[in-house]
């Protein structure tokens, strides 16, 4: 059979990707090199980019609904207004729940760590004590081996070699940087490239829609007019589905550490308003954070009571399983427009592919290849059946 010039245009491009796509494992080492490269030098601009896009979730829904009224003013000045009064909004809503949060979780998590380890030898003995009365009918008695050894000297003497190993550490970093004085230029630095990274994206908020047309005629000069076209609509399709999980991400996990403060409050666990802020915050980051707020959690209930912080465990392991296996994949997979099977599916793979970084980016960019699939399988069963039905 004849190839057609489409079967050869298509045969071309597969060996092309092919030949790419082994040239990239090949030389996986120069190809991060080069991306560490390029974040070094754009690593502003590019947070900036990230920055703009996270804000633009709360800006739309200022602009389109709590600062409607703006909009449709009969005066152009007051209309002027709607986008500078919107980002600002955006700006202080994030910022606010930043510093809250700060505030609540940072003095509570270093008090409960300084008050376990001030009672571990207690527990330790209580712990050695229990294991005693359990194991009596065997006659076998723990505290025979272990009740010699001073718990509060001995966690004494661990902390003080962590102290040394931690003051080592910072000996060394010291020594490598240079000066104390090369630390704070590093921080300052930091902190400039933060406060321009907002910047950055407080302008691109501000000229989005200007900035858009012209990424779109740049398109437009340089590209075939239908590449140009459908380079805009993958674009276009993957900043509305990241968009979109970003808002079910952020719904998401309201609704678990709701939950988790209404089971709380039902099973008088101490600190259910911050821990459920706790909850609610780590589970944005996939797979790491559940977690790490069941460890904080465990933590600050530990201080008062041993029993209660491990029902605690086992009461957020149950809830997490339940949100993980029906809410989340309900919630985000609607927001981006994805059944419930292969989000849950997406995250798994992700995670195991690049981690954390994985599992964050897996949902929306399943999306997008989803929703292009479906795209492409519509456009091919509607060639194979409008000559048909024209025959």
């Amino acid at each position: 059979m004849e190839l057609n010039r489409k079967n050869v245009r298509t045969i071309l491009l597969i060996i092309v990707f092919t030949a790419i796509l082994f040239t990239s494992v090949q030389n996986i080492g120069a190809i991060f090199g080069f991306v560490l490269t390029v974040w070094d030098v754009f690593s502003s601009v590019i947070a900036g980019l990230a920055i703009a896009f996270v804000l633009n979730v709360p800006l739309k829904l200022f602009e389109g609904r709590l600062f409607y009224g703006l909009r449709e003013h009969r005066s152009a000045a007051v209309r002027r207004l709607l986008r500078p009064v919107s980002i600002v909004a955006s700006l202080i809503i994030t910022l606010g729940v930043l510093i809250v949060l700060l505030l609540v979780i940072l003095p509570q998590l270093i008090e409960a760590v300084t008050a376990v380890f001030t009672r571990l030898p207690d527990y330790v003995t209580d712990l050695i004590a229990w294991a005693d009365r359990l194991l009596e009918p065997f006659d076998f008695s723990l505290s025979a081996y272990l009740g010699d050894i001073d718990w509060e000297k001995t966690f004494s003497s661990i902390g003080d070699r962590l102290s040394e190993s931690v003051d080592g550490l910072l000996n060394t970093a010291g020594s490598a940087i240079g000066t104390a004085a090369n630390l704070g230029t590093a921080l300052v630095s930091g902190a400039i490239d933060v406060v321009f990274s907002v910047i950055i994206a407080v302008y691109i908020l501000a000229q989005k829609e200007r900035i858009g047309r012209f990424v779109r005629r740049c398109a437009s000069a340089f590209l075939p007019r239908r590449v140009a076209g459908r380079v805009e609509g993958i674009c276009s399709m993957a900043a509305e589905t990241f968009s979109n999980f970003i808002g079910g991400q952020l719904a998401d996990s309201s609704i678990l550490g709701l939950l988790c403060f209404i089971g709380m409050s039902i099973f008088r666990f101490p600190y259910a308003n911050v821990i459920s802020v706790v909850i609610g915050v780590t589970s944005l980051v996939p797979l790491v954070g559940a977690f790490v707020g069941i460890v904080i959690g465990a933590l600050l209930i530990l201080t008062l009571d041993p029993i209660k912080a491990l029902l605690f465990v086992v009461f957020v392991l149950c809830l997490q399983q339940v949100e993980g296996n029906l809410i989340y994949p309900k919630v985000v997979g609607k927001a981006v427009g994805l059944p419930g099977v292969i989000v849950l599916s997406a995250v798994l793979v992700g995670g195991n592919i690049a981690g954390v970084l994985g599992g964050l980016c897996a949902v929306p960019i399943s999306a997008v290849l989803y929703n292009l699939l479906r795209e492409a399988v519509d456009a091919r069963l509607g060639s194979r059946v409008g000559p048909r039905s024209g025959g």
